[in-house]
C-alpha cells in the first residue's frame, strides 16, 4: 500500500525501545507496508543479550532483519520517531533524547497512556513537534480508530502528518484533548480499576463479573479478561499516572494490580494475570 504524505514520498519510521507494544505496532506498520527500523537501546539489547543466542524474546523475532542496537546503523533518516511504551515521561525522556539528537527534524509519536505529549516537550526542547497517541496493547491489530493529542506547543502540520500515516495504517484519527489516558484508554482503565475492587471485596468472582459486563452490558470482553489482555502492567502504569495528575479516588490503583505486578502476573503476555494462560512471551 503506497502511503501519502504531505511531502510526498514515503514516510520513515523509527520504533524505539524493545517492548511488546512496539512489536505489535511494528505488525501493523509490516501489514500495510509502511516502512520501520527497531532501535533497541543499549539497556534493551544488553536484557537481551542481542547477538548471542537466545538473541530475542520470541515477539521481536519477526522483525531481526528490521532492528539496529546503534543509531549509526539507521540508514534512513526517520520523518517519526514512534515510541509505543506506556510508561511514565521520566521513564521514556533519556530514549527519546539519545534518538532525537541524531535525528532532531524527526516529529516524536509517544504513547501517551501514562503522560502527555506536553510533559515529553517539557522534558525536551520546544523546537521539537510532539504527537501523543493511545493504542491498548494487544488490541493495536484489530484496532479501527487511534487517538491523537496535540502537545501545546505541537504544530499543526505535524499532526496532520501523523494522521495521514496513522489513515495509511488502518485507523481513523480522533483528536484529543491532550491528557493522560486520553479518553478510551482512561475510561476503560477506571472500569478495570472497579472490577479489580469487586473482586479485592469478595462481591463475585472473577468469572462472575467478566460475565456480567459482557451480558449485561454487552461489553467485547469481560473487564478482567481484557485487562490481562492488555496487560496489567499497562493498566497499573495508567492508573498510577492518572491518579498522581488528578488525585481523584477513581483513580487509586486496587491494590491487586500491583500485587500482580510485582509477582510478575502481568496477563496474557506473562501467563497469569487474573487467569491463568497456557503460555506467555514476556
Amino acid at each position: 500500500m503506497a502511503i501519502y504524505t504531505l511531502d510526498d514520498k514515503r514516510t520513515s519510521i523509527l520504533l524505539i525501545g524493545g517492548s511488546r507494544h512496539t512489536a505489535e505496532m511494528a505488525i501493523r506498520l509490516r501489514d500495510h507496508e509502511i516502512p520501520f527500523t527497531i532501535f533497541l537501546s543499549f539497556d534493551d539489547a544488553h536484557m537481551f543479550a542481542f547477538g548471542d543466542a537466545p538473541a530475542l524474546p520470541p515477539y521481536l523475532i519477526p522483525f531481526s532483519s528490521s532492528i539496529v542496537t546503534s543509531i549509526a546503523d539507521v540508514t534512513i533518516p526517520p520523518d517519526i520517531i514512534m515510541d509505543c511504551q506506556p510508561l511514565a515521561a521520566e521513564l521514556k525522556v533519556p530514549l527519546i533524547h539519545e534518538v532525537i539528537e541524531e535525528f532532531p527534524s524527526a516529529i516524536i509519536l509517544c504513547s501517551t497512556l501514562a503522560c502527555t505529549a506536553t510533559e515529553i516537550m517539557h522534558y525536551i526542547q520546544d523546537s521539537h513537534n510532539v504527537i501523543g497517541f493511545g493504542f491498548l496493547p494487544g488490541h493495536t491489530g484489530s484496532a479501527s480508530i487511534i487517538e491523537l493529542s496535540k502537545a501545546l506547543n505541537a504544530s499543526e502540520l505535524a499532526l496532520n502528518k501523523i494522521e495521514q500515516v496513522m489513515n495509511a495504517a488502518g485507523y481513523t484519527c480522533e483528536v484529543v484533548e491532550d491528557r493522560v489516558g486520553l479518553v478510551m484508554p482512561r475510561i476503560l482503565a477506571t472500569l478495570m480499576n472497579e472490577a479489580a475492587f469487586a473482586v479485592l471485596e469478595n462481591i463475585a468472582t472473577k468469572e462472575d463479573i467478566d460475565a456480567a459486563m459482557k451480558t449485561g452490558v454487552n461489553y467485547p470482553h469481560g473487564l478482567l479478561e481484557w485487562a490481562d489482555t492488555i496487560g496489567l502492567d499497562t493498566v497499573l502504569s495508567m492508573l498510577d499516572a492518572l491518579y498522581a495528575e488528578y488525585r481523584q479516588e477513581r483513580y487509586r490503583p486496587c491494590i491487586l494490580f500491583r500485587q500482580y505486578v510485582r509477582a510478575r502476573w502481568i496477563g496474557k503476555a506473562g501467563g497469569k494475570g487474573f487467569y491463568t494462560y497456557a503460555s506467555g512471551y514476556a
